[in-house]
């Protein structure tokens, strides 16, 4: 059974606290930003960024704040870092390398980051859209579809072993399991209200 959801005067009325000028650039790319700096576990050296010619990026993601919000949560920051005007120096000094490639990607939503990622060990793809308001949700990673939008504690495991859904199910250390399947790759996507401790994570790497 999932969590249940309540609007939220902040997000849902108000608007997220944040540098502008635009919640759905700026408080949106900071989110996306952060949860792909977790998806390289906080150590991203290369990262190229793909925007749609017919999406609004394509014209926007600089003068809007698409770019300096994505850069700070890429670094870790929050949308109302004061530091997130000098982002661009913010990055060189992190030695992240960064590329823009705007083409034809065939994205229906007009707001939809492609973000490829790598460091030393390894590299991944995630695809996110901002939805309005500062809301954002991730629907691809590593050419799977999944659906990862900040409203659980999510964890990931990249793993085709077909006992794994089973343990997961049977041990009942989530809210909600979702199986996602790609070309013979699996992602198990775990929703709760915590992070899993540090036992079970262990022990699922252990056993898997």
């Amino acid at each position: 059974m999932g969590i249940m959801k309540f609007p939220s005067i902040f997000n849902d009325v108000i608007g997220p606290i944040m540098r502008g000028p635009s919640s759905s650039h700026c408080a949106a790319s900071v989110r996306i930003g952060k949860m792909a700096r977790d998806l390289m576990g906080g150590n991203i050296q290369e990262i190229l960024i793909e925007f749609d010619t017919n999406g609004s990026l394509a014209t926007t993601h600089e003068s809007q704040g698409s770019d300096m919000g994505l850069y700070g949560g890429l670094l870790g920051w929050e949308a109302d870092d004061e530091r997130l005007t000098n982002y661009s120096k913010a990055v060189e000094d992190a030695g992240i390398k960064i590329s823009i490639d705007i083409k034809d990607l065939g994205y229906i939503h007009p707001n939809t980051y492609k973000l490829s990622l790598k460091n030393n060990k390894e590299q991944h793809q995630l695809v996110a859209i901002s939805a309005g308001g500062g809301m954002i949700e991730i629907i691809e990673i590593d050419g799977i579809k999944v659906s990862l939008m900040g409203d659980y504690f999510e964890t990931l495991i990249f793993s085709s072993d077909p006992n794994l859904q089973s343990y997961l199910q049977d041990s009942n250390i989530a809210d909600e399991i979702l199986v996602n399947e790609y070309r013979g790759n699996t992602i198990f996507e775990l929703k709760s209200s915590n992070f899993l401790e540090k036992g079970v994570k262990d022990d699922i790497v252990n056993r898997f």
